[in-house]
């Protein structure tokens, strides 16, 4: 397994040497798998590794949790931060749900422990997350970056366990007799993503096909290799079509609507992306009104989430932001895939 893991780092050049990497580490299998799977790759690239560990504050175990990696990271001499948060009381002061907000706070916490001059963030995100996270944003309506599911790579942040299934962590960890916590909150039914895994995925793999996790993350590679190439046609056309002032981001119609459809919604979704900060609360029925302004004729407005205004006179359009969120705002701090 551990070479496994090595070649899919490789693949994706996840960790190169001299490295510092924070992992978060919640106790759970996947978590435990990832800190022992580094520590046997660091033997053949050398890196500096920290743990981080957050307790959310809201199982009664969760203390046990964090005094289970405490003394795993001082057996194995590794650095450990431990970082609690109350996430009940964030989640309902910042809109979220605890869900949300729990990610966010994690990102945050594994982002503050990397050093200065950089650094990655490892985390344990395995296929069968992958296969779940597609079909939740298949459910809730997406393109191609969320069905594509969880990237390998995304900025700071690597998946190094994102080649195996869950079944393959937890035989590893029995047959290697390395113990891990068991989290209560996995075999309830309170969290989407768990009605998702215990029901309809479990479903797929028993009476549709199986082997579906493993097919569906086939699929999302090639979806996200189709991603990127979109992305890429999309920065050129953005080149091509407008222009960043200092008013906001001015479209050249002629130039924009000599694109095809789709790329001209994506040319959209940058800008207004780019405008607020983050694209939480923008969507597709938001960026087909910008097209049929654009489209049509005459001088008009319309007005978006985050103080966005979009109008256009004649053969010029424009985006911006009529006025700065006071502090920023959450999605301008959070929304990576996470």
């Amino acid at each position: 397994m551990i070479k496994k893991v090595l070649n899919y780092i490789n693949q994706y050049e996840m960790i190169k040497p001299e490295d510092n990497i924070v992992a978060g580490v919640s106790g759970g299998a996947d978590s435990v798998c990832l800190l022992f799977v580094l520590l046997e790759i660091r033997k053949q690239i050398p890196f500096t590794l920290k743990v981080v560990h957050v307790n959310h504050g809201i199982r009664k175990e969760a203390a046990e949790d964090a005094d289970f990696v405490r003394k795993l990271c001082m057996e194995k001499d590794i650095p450990f931060k431990l970082v609690e948060k109350n996430i009940k009381e964030s989640a309902k002061q910042n809109g979220l749900s605890e869900e949300e907000e729990g990610r966010r706070i994690r990102y945050e916490a594994f982002e503050s422990e990397l050093l200065p001059e950089g650094g990655k963030i490892a985390v344990a995100h395995n296929s069968n997350d992958r296969a779940e996270t597609m079909l939740f944003h298949i459910f809730r309506g997406t393109g191609l970056t969320g069905i594509s599911g969880i990237r390998p790579v995304n900025g700071k942040v690597i998946r190094p366990l994102l080649c195996l299934k869950r079944n393959e962590i937890e035989n590893w960890l029995m047959e290697s007799k390395i113990p891990f916590c068991t989290d209560s909150t996995n075999a309830q039914d309170d969290y989407t993503r768990n009605r998702i895994r215990h029901h309809i995925l479990a479903y797929a793999e028993r009476e549709v096909c199986q082997g579906a996790v493993g097919n569906m993350n086939r699929a999302a590679d090639q979806l996200l290799e189709a991603e990127e190439f979109v992305a890429r046609q999309t920065k050129a056309a953005v080149i091509k079509c407008t222009q960043t002032t200092q008013d906001g981001i001015v479209i050249k119609i002629p130039e924009f609507l000599e694109e095809d459809a789709y790329l001209r919604s994506r040319i959209l979704l940058f800008c207004v992306e780019q405008t607020a900060g983050c694209r939480k609360d923008i969507t597709a029925a938001h960026i087909r009104s910008i097209g049929e302004l654009f489209e049509g004729t005459g001088s008009k407005e319309i007005h978006l989430p985050y103080h966005i205004t979009v109008y256009k006179k004649y053969d010029m359009g424009m985006i911006k932001r009529e006025e700065t969120l006071q502090g920023g705002s959450l999605c301008e701090k959070e929304r990576k895939e996470i």
